[in-house]
């Protein structure tokens, strides 16, 4: 038996065909169903005690019935978790007399059959065979590398291991069959450090889609992002040149590529609506979506699938090019709106209808190392933390959002520094990027880098 096979097996596909042809007998134009299932384990010690120790699974069924009208089309959904059920007619109906509703959609579209999977696997059995002592085990030994790494280690507030497998199916009236199993393993430790009466969090956390996760290095980044932030001193208001953290960078190129969902440029409700073509940020900036990244030594590819949710054979898309944006990212019901070729960027949940994601978002590295880009920063400040970004106005790009970090004097690490504010425009980040650091880190399906910005306006408290 396959490793698919014991998530999804050939009697449910079954009857999801069934259903499919039930909903084509009763008229519908179009019928899908997409299932996804998943188990997951997690052991979580707390100062050298077990605290918690869970199994859980998830899964459900969402299909999608279409009916053609006058001027487009309507969709129905109708979802339920009883993936046991003998048939799944009725649930087809359903969505079938929910499709009478709403109002019409010229630009829906259902894709043709195409691609292979012809990726790697995504699924290490390893996984499976995984038992509660070794989960309790590597969590335990994920905290001591901690107090190991750091005198100053106070305390543990969770220290856990936790891994998953699982699968998911498209099956449409077209013949799109894009089945996918997939493992993954992750590692995380919050903790509090303390000097005197003095004291702080941290958190770090890795994954991979198979164990051998670095524990040490784990456990000594969070007690090191810890002691980097024992004795904040203040800093006074003016311009800095910047160094974001690679973690830093995460999370501002993610709220950039949400920015970019071609759904939203279509509502107005994009900073970057209507810019095709135009230089968007430094040109040593090129950004890429890779939906078919092969895993390698410190690349998980965890978004890696052979398919999107639409059934879509994955692709290499370049986001921004030098800084120039070069595409949005579509569904096909987008792609045919805006009268472009599709980026196979569909993502779904079984209760939802597809929309635009990312598989694996990262920039293209620069040449610089990170002490490099301290000295080049002078008398400025390395950002290891922003607060707030999901504050961003999408439609203006203005932000106010709170930052921490360390001082760099003379071109090195200083003492830390927290209470910072930003207060300006996204474009503020992206224009005034003058170096790249050669770091490229993943964290899950997104990675980031050292970045300089130059001239950035940061108030003090």
């Amino acid at each position: 038996m396959s490793a698919f096979s014991t998530f999804l097996p050939e009697s449910l596909e079954a009857r999801l065909q069934d259903g499919i042809q039930h909903a084509r007998s009763l008229g519908a134009d179009g019928a899908e169903a997409f299932v996804s299932v998943s188990r997951s384990r997690k052991a979580k010690v707390q100062n050298g005690a077990l605290e918690d120790l869970t199994v859980s699974k998830r899964g459900g069924l969402g299909v999608r019935v279409i009916r053609a009208g006058n001027q487009g089309f309507r969709a129905g959904l109708a979802t339920t978790t009883d993936l046991a059920a003998t048939d799944f007619r009725n649930l087809f109906a359903q969505a079938w007399e929910l499709s009478a509703l709403g109002d019409e959609d010229p630009w829906l579209r259902q894709a043709d059959p195409a691609g292979a999977d012809d990726l790697p696997s995504r699924f290490d059995a390893s996984v499976e065979a995984i038992t509660p002592e070794q989960r309790i085990a590597w969590a335990l030994d994920l905290e001591a590398q901690a107090r190991r790494a750091s005198s100053k280690v106070a305390a543990v507030r969770e220290s856990a291991w936790s891994d998953g497998t699982g699968a998911s199916l498209l099956l449409t009236q077209k013949g799109v069959r894009t089945p996918d199993v997939w493992s993954s393993c992750s590692a995380s430790i919050e903790l509090a450090v303390a000097d005197g009466d003095e004291r702080q969090a941290a958190w770090h956390w890795d994954a991979a889609r198979r164990p051998g996760l670095d524990l040490a290095a784990i456990g000594a980044e969070a007690a090191q992002k810890g002691e980097r932030k024992l004795n904040p001193q203040r800093l006074p208001a003016g311009k800095y040149s910047v160094v974001l953290h690679p973690e830093v960078a995460v999370d501002l190129l993610g709220i950039v590529a949400g920015m970019l969902d071609a759904e939203s440029v279509l509502k107005q409700r994009s900073l970057f609506a209507g810019k095709l073509g135009q230089s968007v940020a430094s040109p040593l900036l090129t950004l890429v979506d890779d939906g078919r990244l092969a895993e390698a030594p410190g690349c998980p590819a965890l978004g890696s699938e052979p398919w999107d949710a639409e059934g879509l054979p994955t692709r290499r898309n370049v986001l921004l090019e030098g800084g120039v944006l070069k595409t949005y990212l579509h569904t096909l019901k987008t792609a045919a709106e805006m009268g472009t070729a599709p980026t196979a960027s569909a993502g779904r949940g079984f209760g939802s209808q597809p929309s635009a994601t990312t598989f694996n978002l990262f920039p293209l590295p620069g040449t610089t190392a990170p002490g490099a880009l301290h000295r080049l920063a002078g008398n400025g400040v390395l950002i290891t933390e922003i607060m707030g970004l999901h504050t961003v106005d999408p439609v203006s790009g203005d932000l106010s959002v709170g930052a921490s970090g360390i001082r760099i004097r003379n071109g090195e690490l200083a003492e830390p520094v927290d209470k910072l504010t930003f207060a300006g425009n996204l474009r503020d980040f992206l224009t005034r990027i003058v170096a790249l650091g050669d770091d490229l880190r993943w964290y899950g399906s997104t990675a980031g880098l050292s970045i300089l910005l130059e001239d950035i306006a940061l108030g003090g408290a």
